[in-house]
């Protein structure tokens, strides 16, 4: 027998649904995820996140907000159907409206150019020039991809 849950990949932001052996087990989850130790989230009251618990780490180059949740989530994330405190179960809602509750996220580096000449301590700056990189965070919407991968 299989269950399904709701992969969430932040690198991609590819939202899919996913089969997974059912069994009295997290290893399924486990191996979604990429993982060795997983930490429940609970999305609402019939329905649980499963992250992994060591995915904020250095050298980050995506996350997930999740709406009303405090932190950024790290690494891929499955949604399935359960509180979290039984095994779980297929979700109950669709990917869909699922989707709207999450925003992945990834900085980006923006070139800074001098404006004009400008005269510092080291020299002269000339118009054009690059001056150096500024960090912004990118948010963008899980892309739905219908069918298993």
């Amino acid at each position: 027998m299989k269950q399904t849950g709701y992969l969430l990949d932040p690198e991609t932001t590819i939202f899919r649904a996913v089969e997974f052996p059912a069994g009295n087990s997290y290893k399924p989850l486990h191996d979604l995820i990429g993982c060795r130790m997983t930490e429940v989230v609970r999305f609402d009251e019939r329905h649980s996140l499963f992250v992994d618990e060591e995915g904020l780490r250095e050298g980050l180059s995506a996350f997930t907000i999740f709406e009303g949740y405090p932190q950024p989530l790290a690494g891929k994330i499955v949604l399935v159907g359960g509180d979290g405190c039984e095994l779980y179960a297929s979700p109950l809602i669709s990917v869909e409206d699922a989707a709207a509750f999450f925003k992945c996220c990834r900085p980006v580096r923006d070139p800074v150019f001098a404006t004009g000449n400008e005269a510092t301590a080291g020299g002269l700056i000339i118009a054009g020039v690059l001056m150096g990189l500024q960090v912004r965070i990118e948010r963008c919407a899980p892309t739905i991809v219908e069918g298993e991968a």
